[in-house]
């Protein structure tokens, strides 16, 4: 079947290279956590480069942040036409404490809601459907279940939210009892906890994986819930993650099999890309192809392997049965 892009319905064969996790709308550094706007042109000219890299479809999971940001479905359709770039736009509530602005925590009517999103049109996957640090909240369970559930009457696919990359079996465990396709379940950020042996358990599930920070060696966390703590405007935490961390684990896993079942993306942020001024901060967007892609030939991972998880996972993973 045909994957809904925010242009119309493509051909699986029309996807190409395809970065699976990104926020066309949070590209200026007052855009975290939502309460910025975006620059007019900034998405345009930051995406631009992508069709010189061999890079034809992005996957946006802002979701239902995009409301509060200043970008709809109408931008990312001017942006998609004039890029000759596919777009395919997420669904979801992202995680606490977002999940409020549903406007419901019946299990019900929530997953109304998201089959609701789908046959209006325009949304080709749902998430990223998020999860807290180390825990997954009542309400957040209740958004994995609605997805889970919509997922299973609409066809559309999942893309997860782990928090430094915890929770991943959690969340398979709760996607598995409500009768999803595993296979077409796409479990965030797990380059964040780059421990073999704990992505190899998740990927014994059958669900796919992301690698989906690249470049995101230095980045922030904030605490929930701490607004006003000791003065401040809140308390984060700062995390580093070397890149040179997610090439050794993806060549091991790849070096294992399971190639078939990993996506890769940047998840490009203003904010972030401020903190990593030679990663996200040079290359923006290009990142992955002109930098990521050479080391990870560099490291030994073939082509086949490389065009399963820029193409083929992807077109897998969108394409609903």
């Amino acid at each position: 079947m045909p994957i809904e892009t925010v242009t119309g319905p493509v051909e699986p064969g029309e996807l190409g290279a395809t970065l699976m996790h990104e926020h066309v709308g949070f590209l200026e550094p007052s855009g975290l956590y939502g309460r910025g706007e975006e620059m007019p042109d900034l998405s345009e000219r930051a995406l631009s480069c992508l069709p010189g890299h061999g890079i034809r479809t992005v996957v946006d999971l802002t979701g239902r942040a995009r409301a509060t940001t200043g970008v709809d479905f109408d931008r990312l359709r001017a942006l998609s036409k004039s890029l000759s770039l596919n777009i395919v736009a997420g669904f979801s509530y992202y995680k606490e404490p977002w999940l409020a602005a549903a406007g419901t925590e019946d299990l019900d009517e929530l997953t109304a809601v998201y089959v609701g999103a789908a046959e209006a049109g325009g949304i080709g996957i749902y998430g990223e459907v998020g999860t807290s640090l180390d825990e997954i909240t009542p309400l957040e369970e209740l958004h994995l279940r609605a997805a889970a559930r919509a997922h299973v009457r609409t066809g559309l696919a999942i893309a997860t939210h782990c928090t430094l990359g915890t929770m991943a079996l959690e969340q398979v465990a709760i996607l598995v009892e409500e009768g999803v396709d595993v296979s077409r379940v796409v479990i965030g950020h797990l380059d964040l906890r780059p421990d073999v042996a704990y992505l190899e358990q998740v990927l014994a599930t059958g669900v796919n994986i992301a690698f989906d920070t690249f470049g995101k060696e230095w980045f922030d966390y904030r605490v929930p819930g701490s607004e006003g703590e000791k003065g401040a405007a809140f308390v984060k935490h700062a995390y580093h993650r070397p890149d040179e961390d997610r090439v050794e684990a993806l060549t091991t896993l790849c070096a294992d099999g399971y190639a078939s079942q990993i996506v890769m993306s940047t998840d490009l942020s203003g904010l972030e890309a401020h903190l990593n001024p030679t990663t996200h901060g040079r290359h923006g967007y290009g990142f992955l192809p002109a930098v990521i892609l050479p080391r990870l030939r560099q490291a030994g991972i073939d082509e086949s392997s490389l065009t399963g998880m820029m193409v083929t996972n992807p077109v897998r993973i969108l394409t609903s049965p």
